[in-house]
């Protein structure tokens, strides 16, 4: 079995190299594959979970060969607003790599911790540069791809919850139990290697979703269709028993509420209710304790009988917004604490902490929960001074967010409701990372970020280009933001040539 994977990777990879439009695809179904090929083998090697990023380099090799530029200067901004937090956050990830080798003795941990913070990097240049060329179309085909081959994928989740014993099917490793509801309950993978991997699945197929479906005319059978399918994400984000999922889907609705109401209907109030069911969401978020047992019911001596689980889940609902401090405390302040305490201000090295550190004597294993929130994973893996240049950073992507979104309202429509879609995407992972890393040691959840980030970075050079396609402005004239004068300026990344290239065939 392992020689068949290995042979097949290297077939995704020489397709990828030599196909590179390709590569998002091809990446999606090699982490599809990953998790049940490595459940199949003999102590599930933990190699697996890098097949995805070696499929991505081959992508970036094959679109690098052919003179496509990979470099992030090539999205608009980047120089003005980008590159000082982004040389300073570099050097400061290469002096903790250096700290983590000589605190450890062990170069892997910093190379595993490395892949969190370059991945996403790579992956919204890639993202952008394959937007600009292949514009909405190219988008909403990869998009539909990724839907399509997750949706049946899930019936492994379904095929687990009703007992079905298979090798391919469950977490990897022993699991986690779920302590909820005085019900003792595993965690549901299906095919996937963790059920927190599952729900961000369902989660993220939800929200593509919607951005396919939305401002579309649909027959009666293809929302009869749509209906089945959201009922099936609600029923399988239910089986895997990590709630957090319909959080995810809930601040995701917010934020493009509160975008539609701000840029296209100039509704302040409307704005303001969406920002409020985010936070509300947020919230909520923060006070759902951990799932796998630290808050349960068993855990406070209640005995219930399967007859008394509404009578749980009500004293449950009922603690959520009381548990919001202890909640927040546990997993904002305490972490970053805990870490300074422990390690000093500089932490413990790049990639003490990292999801996989564990097989090389880092870790939760070995640091507890210290990295479970936000905060504190960016305290232990870059020490106090990663905090800020973070939140530099987090800070200068959104102001390029805002403004391509306050352009791409003025411009085009339909244009800007996809992007106030992959900004809600956005906004929920960041909400999610905040309280909860463990998912995003994976590598393709890494990429799919950066890959929303990218698409949303592009936007506006896509809507020029297709605008002119469709004869809908005058004479040639780049998209560009609006001065107080009235006058218009043109941003390197949307001039004619690049824009013209967004609607050339793959």
């Amino acid at each position: 079995m392992m020689t068949i994977s290995i042979a097949l990777l290297a077939l995704g990879c020489l397709t990828a190299v030599f196909q590179w439009q390709a590569g998002m695809i091809i990446c999606v179904i090699v982490a599809l594959l990953q998790d049940p090929a490595r459940k199949l083998i003999p102590g599930q090697p933990v190699v697996f979970v890098v097949f995805v990023g070696v499929v991505f380099a081959a992508a970036w090799l094959g679109a690098w060969l052919n003179r496509v530029r990979l470099g992030p200067s090539v999205i608009h901004g980047w120089k003005k607003t980008l590159s000082a937090p982004a040389m300073l956050f570099v050097a400061l990830l290469a002096a903790q790599a250096i700290h983590s080798v000589v605190r450890w003795g062990n170069p892997v941990l910093p190379a595993i911790g490395a892949i969190f913070y370059i991945a996403p990097i790579l992956a919204i240049v890639f993202a952008h540069q394959c937007a600009v060329r292949f514009g909405t179309a190219g988008i909403r085909r990869f998009l539909w791809v990724y839907v399509l081959v997750s949706l049946p994928w899930m019936l492994g989740i379904v095929a687990e919850a009703n007992g079905v014993s298979w090798g391919a099917l469950g977490e990897v490793g022993k699991g986690q139990m779920i302590y909820s509801f005085g019900l003792n309950q595993k965690a549901m993978s299906g095919f996937y290697r963790a059920a927190e991997v599952a729900a961000w699945h369902i989660g993220m197929v939800s929200c593509c979703l919607f951005i396919l479906l939305n401002g579309r005319r649909l027959s009666v059978f293809k929302s009869a269709a749509v209906a089945v399918a959201v009922l099936f994400l609600l029923y399988v984000g239910f089986v895997t028993g990590r709630r957090k999922m319909l959080v995810y889907v809930m601040v995701f609705g917010a934020v493009y509420l509160s975008l539609f109401a701000w840029f296209l209907r100039g509704k302040a109030r409307l704005a303001i209710f969406g920002i409020a069911a985010c936070v509300i969401g947020y919230a909520m978020l923060l006070g759902i304790g951990p799932d796998p047992g630290e808050s349960g019911f068993d855990k406070q001596d209640f005995t219930l009988a399967r007859r008394d689980v509404g009578a749980a889940w009500q004293a449950r609902a009922m603690t959520v917004f009381a548990d919001i401090p202890d909640r927040f405390n546990m997993m904002a302040y305490w972490p970053v604490e805990w870490a300074v305490r422990e390690f000093g201000w500089l932490g413990a090295g790049l990639g003490a902490g990292a999801q996989g550190a564990q097989y090389f004597g880092g870790g939760m294993a070995k640091f507890g929960g210290a990295g479970e929130g936000g905060l504190g994973k960016i305290t232990l893996d870059l020490g106090l001074p990663g905090i800020p240049i973070f939140l530099w950073i987090l800070y200068s992507f959104a102001k390029q967010i805002w403004v391509r979104l306050e352009v791409l309202s003025r411009t085009s429509r339909q244009h800007a409701t996809m992007a106030f879609g992959f900004a809600g995407l956005i906004a929920a992972n960041v909400a999610t990372f905040a309280v909860a890393t463990q998912v995003f040691g994976d590598v393709f959840v890494l990429l799919m970020l950066g890959w929303s980030v990218g698409f949303l970075l592009a936007m506006p050079a896509v809507a020029y280009a297709e605008t002119q396609a469709r004869g809908r402005v005058g004479p040639p004239q780049p998209l560009g933001f609006r001065q107080p004068t009235g006058t218009v300026t043109r941003p390197d990344s949307m001039t004619q040539p690049q824009a013209s290239a967004s609607v050339v065939s793959p």
